[in-house]
C-alpha cells in the first residue's frame, strides 16, 4: 500500500473519532451506545410501582412510553405517557386517571396518523364497577382536550369484569376498542367486546348497538385486532389456540359475526399487547404470528411463534423454533414486533430474540439469534430499524436501543 493510501485511511480515522463515528459494523443485537448511558435509559419515579405497556416514535424522533404507574396505594395506578428524545433524555411525564384513587389500568396503545397516541385500558373506583377507559394524548404529550371529556372516555359494558385487550385506530380516525365481558354464568365463555369511537371519542351509533357490540358465540377476549380493506375485522384470541388450528372470526364494517373468514389485505392493525400472556401480530397480507410459552425440559420454558393465515390455518413453511432468551431457564413471550424486511422480534420476561421472515432464528441477532436483558413488556421498530426494548428492571422504567444489523 502506497503512503497516500496510509495517509487517506489515518486521515479517515481521525475524522471517526473527532465526530464520532464508529467504521466498524455493530454486530445486530449490540447496543447503541448514542442512546442513554451505553444504549439504556432507566427512570425512578419515586418507588411507586411502574407496568410499562409499549413505546411509539414520533414523527420528530422522540420516543413515547405508555405505562401504568402507581400512587403509592396498593392497587391504586394511573395511566402515564412518558417522553424521552431521541437520544433517552427524559422530557416529562403526563398522568391520566378516570377516577381518583381508583385503578385506572393501561393495555393497549394505537397511534393516529395525526401522531395522537390512543391508550386504552379499564377503570374503577370507590363502588364504581370497571368500564372501558380510552385517553388521547396529542404529540406534545398533554391530554387532547377535543377528546371525549378533556381526553378521557369511558364506556359502561354490561356482563362482569369487563377488561380490554387491544386496540386500533382506522384510516378514517376512529378507534376500535376490543376486550371481554363476563356472562355472569358458570361454564360459560365470556363474550367478545368490540366498542367503535368516532374521532372526537363519541360512541358511532350506527356501530352494533349504540356503538357497541357483545357477542356470546365468537372468540372471547380478542388478543389481536385488524380492520381489512373491505371494511371488515378480524379478531384473534388464543382461548383454543394450538400450533395446529387459530381461532380467528370475522365482524362486518357494522359489527355482525361472520359465519366465515374471507381473506383480504389488511389497512389497520393493532400492536402487539402487551401484558397478555400470548402476543399475537397480524402482517400486512392477512397472515399473524403467535407467540406461546412451551415446556423446554424439567423446570424449564421456552418461546414458540408460529404463523396463520386468516382463517386460522397454520403456515407449513413457518418453522416452529424453540426459543431461550440468552439461555434463560424461564421464558414467556409479551411483544411482538415486525421489521421492515420481515424479520420478527419477540421480546419477553427475561431477553429478546429475532426470527427471519420463515421463522428461523436468525442467528447473527445477539448470541446466537437472542439475548438477555430486563423484563420486556413492549418493543419499539424505529424508522432507521434499529430496535428499542421497553419494560422494568425493578421499580424502574427501562429502555435499551440495539442495532438491527
Amino acid at each position: 500500500m502506497n503512503k497516500c493510501k496510509l495517509l487517506s485511511i489515518a486521515g479517515l480515522l481521525a475524522l471517526g473519532l473527532t465526530f464520532g463515528v464508529n467504521f466498524a459494523q455493530a454486530q445486530a443485537g449490540s447496543l447503541d451506545p448514542a442512546f442513554g448511558t451505553g444504549g439504556t435509559v432507566t427512570t425512578n419515579f419515586g418507588g411507586v410501582s411502574v407496568s410499562p405497556l409499549t413505546a411509539i416514535e414520533q414523527s420528530n424522533g422522540n420516543i413515547a412510553v405508555v405505562t401504568a404507574l402507581g400512587n403509592g396505594v396498593p392497587g391504586d395506578e394511573d395511566f402515564a405517557l412518558v417522553r424521552y428524545t431521541s437520544n433517552g433524555t427524559l422530557i416529562g411525564t403526563t398522568r391520566a386517571a378516570f377516577f381518583n384513587d381508583g385503578i385506572n389500568s393501561p393495555i393497549a396503545v394505537a397511534v393516529q396518523s395525526n401522531g395522537n397516541i390512543v391508550v386504552a385500558g379499564t377503570a374503577s373506583g370507590t363502588n364504581q364497577p370497571s368500564v372501558f377507559a380510552v385517553a388521547r394524548f396529542t404529540p406534545s404529550g398533554q391530554l387532547d382536550p377535543s377528546f371525549g371529556n378533556d381526553g378521557l372516555v369511558t364506556t359502561d359494558i354490561s356482563g362482569t369484569l369487563p377488561s380490554v385487550t387491544a386496540v386500533t385506530v382506522q384510516l378514517n380516525g376512529q378507534i376500535v376498542v376490543g376486550g371481554a365481558s363476563g356472562s355472569g354464568r358458570r361454564h360459560v365463555p365470556p363474550n367478545t367486546v368490540l366498542v367503535r369511537y368516532n374521532s372526537n371519542g363519541s360512541l358511532d351509533t350506527t356501530f352494533g348497538k349504540g356503538g357497541i357490540v357483545q357477542e356470546p358465540t365468537a372468540v372471547g377476549a380478542p388478543l389481536a385486532m385488524a380492520q381489512l380493506s373491505n371494511g371488515d375485522y378480524l379478531a384473534v384470541t388464543g382461548n383454543q389456540l394450538t400450533p395446529e388450528t387459530g381461532v380467528v372470526v370475522e365482524f362486518s364494517s357494522t359489527g355482525v359475526l361472520q359465519s366465515t373468514v374471507t381473506p383480504a389485505t389488511v389497512v389497520a392493525s393493532s400492536p402487539s399487547t402487551p401484558e397478555l400472556v400470548n402476543p399475537v401480530i397480524f402482517q400486512p397480507n392477512g397472515d399473524y404470528i403467535w407467540a406461546e410459552t412451551v415446556g423446554n425440559g424439567f423446570q424449564r420454558t421456552a418461546v414458540e411463534a408460529f404463523r396463520f393465515n386468516e382463517t386460522g390455518v397454520a403456515d407449513p413453511s413457518f418453522s416452529s423454533t424453540k426459543i431461550t432468551f440468552g439461555g434463560q431457564k424461564v421464558n414467556e413471550p409479551q411483544a411482538i414486533a415486525l421489521q421492515a424486511n420481515g424479520q420478527i422480534v419477540v421480546g419477553g420476561m427475561s431477553g429478546l430474540a429475532r426470527l427471519n421472515s420463515n421463522g428461523q432464528l436468525d442467528t447473527t441477532f445477539g448470541g446466537g439469534g437472542s439475548l438477555a436483558t430486563f423484563h420486556v413488556t413492549g418493543l419499539l421498530i424505529q424508522t432507521d430499524g434499529k430496535i428499542v426494548a421497553i419494560g422494568s428492571s425493578g421499580t424502574d422504567l427501562a429502555l435499551a436501543r440495539y442495532f438491527a444489523n
